[in-house]
């Protein structure tokens, strides 16, 4: 199984959709971005890499985890859920991703809970 496949076996093993980009919503899909109430991954990638499988895992973490606890709970509850799956599958988590997740929950932590995300 490719990554791609991965990817959307774990969408549909969550009842999840993905827009690759042709939606004209707010937000970065090449970050990749959710709405809690919509069941979509919003994400502008091909799923070919270890990173690139990683960030899409993370932002199906979102939907998995909720929208409980502080903003930093729920980017760790998000990368909890990606690094677990990627396991589950045996495949070794990209450092630089994971190290990139590392400092963005950290900046979190820092500015608490006044930031506003859109889709809340």
């Amino acid at each position: 199984m490719n990554y791609k496949e991965i990817f959307e076996t774990e969408l549909k093993k969550n009842n999840l959709s993905w827009c690759q980009g042709q939606c004209k919503e707010y937000g970065s899909h090449k970050r990749g971005f959710v709405f809690w109430k919509d069941p979509v991954i919003h994400l502008d990638s091909s799923i070919s890499t270890r990173n690139s499988l990683y960030r899409g895992l993370h932002e199906i973490g979102h939907k998995i985890t909720g929208n409980k606890g502080r903003r930093f709970e729920r980017e760790q509850n998000a990368d909890n859920w990606a690094i677990n799956t990627m396991k589950q599958y045996n495949i070794p988590i990209p450092r630089k991703a994971r190290q990139g997740v590392k400092r963005y929950i950290k900046r979190m932590k820092r500015w608490g809970d006044n930031i506003q995300a859109r889709g809340q």
